[in-house]
């Protein structure tokens, strides 16, 4: 069975299918605390409005603490609400992707309290906790025709680097929950939602290398703001808009002759970050530098609703990043996204193959001083491949 997204079941190459387009989902009624306030009319609003924007397929999140409140137990209510979620999703013809560690989300910690004083990457009883968990979120969903893949942690590096840890320290963290993941739910694609910390940096606790070795489909959170793109380049530039595709290079030259599909898994820009440029024509610069990257088969914007300013202690960035408001109106860069992605669809064509490579010695980081060389040479089809000189 092939699973949606362009990557059949338990293959790691891509297959020709149309990119898919959708959306980081956060619930317009009580973020992700539905989960525990959980309200089926509440959410089905919610994806009806998804579905209508033309978007396939929504990224949700499972609140660490709230499905596992203890190291040895997963709650069982969390996981039927999960279910329940796909259950909606599918007669909305949207497919999904559930991500299970959120200890991190929206600006926020979201460890559980028993971790205490543990470090979740290192530590052998936390370590076993965790796959714990993602074994019980695999195995509810496993069967379920709405799934699409599954994901087993969000943006995990950034606790990662709150602990301290070391290059690569954490590579043995995101084997043993790739392993977990697929003892729960065999011949189903899984990923884990690392940002932009393993492409552009040397040091990062889970290294590139990893997240290439364990993932069916790449993952790559392509924020101009958190690249500090936007801050070096400008909004009015193309060195902020094409970030994606300058991670999406980089993440093509650390796997080398290997064939494996990228998933845009995050992308968004808030009119905090702007001077210039306005929210819409910003978005869609970036979608449309995306569709000329051959080997993306996702894209997933961030995110589907803002948050509800009666919940407090968000980044104030936090609370605008929806293309939905509150009320479930379709704002103007909703519109023009929608817009746009219906335009990508209908007019698509096989993207030009990347221009010749660049080299990146052995040694150097592709941090934003390689990538201000790339974008140099960056033309109006996808960019330059790099090469990595140790990989030749």
């Amino acid at each position: 069975m092939d699973a949606p997204g362009g990557v059949p079941r338990g293959s790691a190459g891509p297959v020709s299918t149309p990119v898919r387009y959708g959306v980081n989902y956060l619930p317009s009624r009580d973020w992700w605390y539905a989960w525990v306030d959980w309200n089926d009319s509440a959410i089905a609003r919610d994806l009806d409005v998804i579905a209508g924007l033309g978007f396939d397929h929504v990224r949700i999140q499972c609140l660490w603490p709230l499905f596992q409140p203890n190291p040895a137990y997963v709650s069982s209510a969390m996981l039927n609400r999960l279910v329940r979620l796909l259950d909606l999703a599918e007669v909305r013809g949207l497919a999904v992707c559930p991500t299970v560690l959120d200890g991190w989300l929206s600006g926020f910690d979201f460890r559980p309290a028993w971790l205490r004083d543990a470090n979740p990457f290192t530590e052998p009883d936390a370590v076993e906790a965790a796959a714990l968990l993602v074994t019980a979120a695999a195995r509810a969903v496993s069967a379920h025709p709405a799934l699409w893949c599954l994901d087993i942690a969000n943006e995990p590096n950034v606790l990662m680097r709150q602990s301290g840890l070391g290059s690569g320290a954490c590579d043995a963290w995101a084997r043993r929950m790739v392993t977990a993941a697929r003892a729960g739910a065999p011949g189903v694609p899984v990923t884990v939602g690392v940002d932009h910390e393993p492409w552009m940096t040397g040091d990062c606790a889970l290294s590139a290398e990893a997240v290439v070795d364990i993932s069916d489909l790449v993952a790559i959170h392509a924020w101009p703001y958190f690249t500090r793109a936007l801050a070096r380049f400008g909004d009015q530039e193309r060195g902020a808009w094409a970030i994606p595709d300058y991670l999406a290079q980089v993440a093509l030259a650390i796997l080398g002759g290997r064939r494996k599909p990228l998933w845009v898994q995050e992308v968004g820009v808030s009119d905090l970050w702007l001077e210039r440029a306005t929210v819409p024509d910003f978005a869609e610069r970036m979608l449309r530098r995306i569709a000329a990257i051959p080997e993306v088969t996702a894209v997933t914007w961030w995110a589907s609703h803002d948050i509800d300013r009666r919940f407090r202690g968000f980044d104030e960035l936090e609370y605008g990043l929806g293309l939905i408001d509150t009320d479930n109106s379709v704002k103007p860069v909703g519109a023009r996204v929608r817009d746009v992605i219906a335009e990508l669809r209908a007019h698509s064509t096989p993207p030009e193959p990347a221009a010749p490579g660049i080299p990146l010695p052995a040694g150097t980081v592709p941090d934003l001083d390689f990538a201000s060389e790339w974008f140099a040479q960056l033309g109006t089809d996808a960019g330059p491949r790099i090469v990595r000189e140790d990989a030749r």
